[in-house]
């Protein structure tokens, strides 16, 4: 299921890919999906309202197994969710991984990786995406 907010713009060669089992990608009103972003759910993907997000941006609600006796191509596909909170700038290149919150008027800098919870309005930067400071 996909829905998408009013206002919302989702740019060229963005791209979705709702597989099973039970995809969900809600996007709020006035959001902006950028170029090439790719946005791929299992599960729960929630993008609030108002939210920028730059070009080639991806985000994943989901994972893979990595035990060590278990063929790589025979692990499980680990399934999370992914909110992202309203008034959120996420930049160009970023990746937002499974099983974060990004919480409202954060900002992520561009090439980042959050593997964390983002708390509100933080601005958080790097690989991983660490707060390095707070809009005021």
């Amino acid at each position: 299921m996909l829905e998408i907010g009013s206002g919302s713009t989702i740019q060229d060669e963005a791209f979705f890919q709702l597989t099973l089992p039970n995809p969900k990608v809600y996007i709020g009103e006035n959001t902006v999906i950028g170029r090439r972003n790719i946005i791929t759910a299992k599960n729960c993907i929630r993008i609030g309202d108002n939210v920028l997000i730059g070009s080639d941006v991806q985000i994943i609600d989901h994972g893979h197994g990595v035990a060590r006796n278990v063929l790589i191509r025979e692990q499980p596909a680990l399934v999370g969710m992914v909110d992202i909170g309203d008034d959120v700038w996420i930049g160009a290149g970023a990746r937002v991984l499974m099983n974060t919150h990004i919480g409202k008027g954060a900002v992520i800098g561009a090439n980042s990786v959050v593997t964390h919870d983002v708390p509100e309005y933080g601005i958080a930067v790097g690989v991983p995406a660490r707060v390095i400071k707070y809009r005021e």
